[in-house]
């Protein structure tokens, strides 16, 4: 008897288990059906509520693995070592996926934007490399005061999207650091990257670049040129304002710097500090009466000896209050001294986890001249500053 009841509960178990996959969404499905239905019963804008009713909406087993790696409080979680299938979650900057890396099995990504509105814009990406080759992402608008995910079918449409040649592919990387939407497409001419930068309400199409994979892509890091043993903090901002086109974020500064380079005076209104000694540039920039940017770039040395860390903000005040711009943020790469390349990193491999109120309205930040500590100032909707200090130990950020 109690091997009957072992065997029936082992077929139970496997109905059970293949129920559960049949009632997996086909991407095709959800490619043609996420337009127009509308998600309701969202109880708040974070990234784990929205994603949840979008699962619950169109499952897929690839959002179901995020939601569970979310539940247990991790940052990361590798599903499979030999694939190397891996959810990765950043909350600070509203970023997750599940990723192997490149082999042929399903995918996904999903961001959110706050809009000025105050509302969001929920992006989730969902593809697969074969059988057939699909990439797509449903975006939706967040309402807070109706709760619900609207579609918004129509964004990204700039440049081709979804009106693409015969045997072309598509690929869109939503952002892991900063705001911009790259389409990575690969053709009869290509393959190309299509740029799509945050206008406050949503990604808009700015430009077409060629690009030449066997020279090199911008996953392959920042080159960073120099001479002497290794790279000063003025040989790291001279690599980040290298390209013809470093966009409105750095565009101010890179005019500052050949002005500094060729030993003028600045521009009336702006301030430019470079100090070799404690690896550090400070950028001040009064853009109105009212308005004001603050770029710094600060370089903190690994105890591996190997490789340094390099940390680049980008702060924007109205009225001496922080705005979230479409800029705006503090960005972290880590410099290879073998490659001579910087990588972008995410905060939390470096330690950040910062607990942000539900009430910020803005954050600034402080990198140090010298000193190994850096602050995140949170300005609040009531007016509150909150300071938040952590200091660099030689391998991660320690908070104070």
């Amino acid at each position: 008897m109690k091997k009957l009841i072992v065997i029936l509960a082992v077929l139970l178990s496997s109905v059970s288990a293949w129920a559960q996959e049949r009632e997996y969404a086909s991407l095709e499905d959800i490619e043609q059906g996420w337009k127009t239905k509308t998600i309701d019963n969202v109880i708040n804008g974070s990234l784990g509520i929205m994603l949840e009713r979008f699962d619950q909406t169109w499952p897929t087993w690839m959002v179901g693995a995020l939601r569970n790696t979310m539940e247990k409080g991790l940052a990361k979680e590798v599903l499979d070592e030999e694939t190397g299938l891996m959810v990765t979650i950043d909350i600070k900057n509203g970023y997750a996926e599940v990723n192997d890396g490149g082999t042929d099995g399903a995918y996904m990504s999903a961001c959110y934007w706050n809009r000025n509105n105050g509302h969001k814009l929920l992006a989730v990406c969902l593809g697969k490399p074969t059988d057939p080759f699909i990439d797509f992402v449903c975006f939706y608008d967040y309402d807070p005061q109706q709760k619900t995910l609207t579609p918004e079918p129509d964004i990204l449409k700039g440049y081709r999207w979804g009106d693409r040649d015969p045997y072309t592919q598509i690929f869109c990387h939503l952002p892991k650091v900063g705001k911009d939407v790259v389409v990575e497409e690969w053709g009869e001419d290509g393959p190309v990257h299509h740029t799509f930068s945050w206008d406050g309400m949503q990604p808009v199409y700015a430009k077409t670049e060629p690009f030449d994979y066997d020279d090199g892509t911008p996953a392959d890091g920042i080159t960073v040129s120099y001479k002497g043993d290794k790279p000063t903090i003025k040989d790291f901002v001279e690599a980040f304002l290298s390209p013809e086109d470093v966009g409105e974020a750095l565009g101010s500064l890179k005019d500052a710097w050949e002005l500094y380079r060729e030993g003028m005076k600045l521009m009336p209104g702006e301030e430019l500090i470079v100090d070799t000694q404690y690896n550090y540039v400070g950028y001040d920039s009064e853009e109105s009466d009212t308005e004001r940017m603050v770029i710094e770039c600060r370089a903190f040395d690994y105890a591996d000896g190997h490789h340094t860390l390099v940390a680049l903000s980008n702060d924007y005040f109205v009225n001496d209050k922080a705005i979230m711009g479409q800029y705006t943020g503090l960005e972290f790469f880590v410099y290879d001294t073998d490659t001579r390349k910087m990588q972008p990193v995410y905060d939390g491999d470096i330690g950040i986890d910062i607990d942000f109120p539900t009430d910020v309205s803005g954050i600034s930040h402080k990198l140090p001249r010298a000193g190994q500590t850096i602050v995140y100032i949170l300005h609040t909707s009531s007016g509150k500053l909150i300071e938040k200090s952590l200091t660099w130990n030689g391998s991660v950020f320690i908070e104070q």
